[in-house]
């Protein structure tokens, strides 16, 4: 059975047990309302146990995964600057030596002019046609501390209704 049928099962079960309550009951009928409350509630722990149980092993998992993304990250890293470092070193190697193509086997080796770049040196002298306009970011953290420092801040408003699951 899944949770959210067990709490809807749990709350309707206790708004039965409610309206028996008002109306004349025994004290057998009393215990096996409450028997079968307990045995509903011990359901629903057992179901968040199992819930958290899975949250924890996909917590596990995305702590792995961001372990390995990092590494794979840092791998690629290396052997871009490997790779870049080697490349380097052959064009310098062949500029002092003169040459400007090389035929090495199964590849063809040259040196050749790049495409024209561009070096921006002052950015506050381009003018505004060539720049690309930006939305400004807000600063949610920011904004936070100083409205929690009693500062009247307009479009904003502090939520501090909100909650949130914490598994220990």
């Amino acid at each position: 059975m899944k949770l959210y049928e067990l709490t809807g099962m749990y709350k309707k079960f206790n708004d039965f047990a409610n309206d028996e309550l008002e109306n004349d009951v025994t004290e057998d009928e009393i215990q096996a309302l409450i028997d079968n409350l307990e045995a509903i509630d011990d359901l629903i722990e057992n179901k968040c146990e199992n819930t958290a149980k899975l949250m924890k092993n996909i917590e596990s998992d995305i702590k792995a995964l961001k372990e390995e993304e990092e590494r794979l990250s840092k791998r690629r890293k290396a052997l871009q600057n490997r790779y870049d470092g080697i490349k380097g070193y052959m064009k310098v190697m062949l500029e002092s030596s003169g040459k400007q193509k090389v035929n090495a086997g199964l590849f063809k080796i040259r040196i050749q002019k790049s495409n024209p770049s561009l070096e921006v040196i002052d950015p506050k002298l381009i003018p505004n046609a060539y720049k690309i306009p930006q939305d400004p970011k807000i600063d949610s953290k920011s904004i936070l501390a100083a409205v929690k420092n009693g500062e009247k801040i307009d479009g904003v408003r502090l939520v501090e209704d909100k909650q949130h699951l914490v598994i220990s």
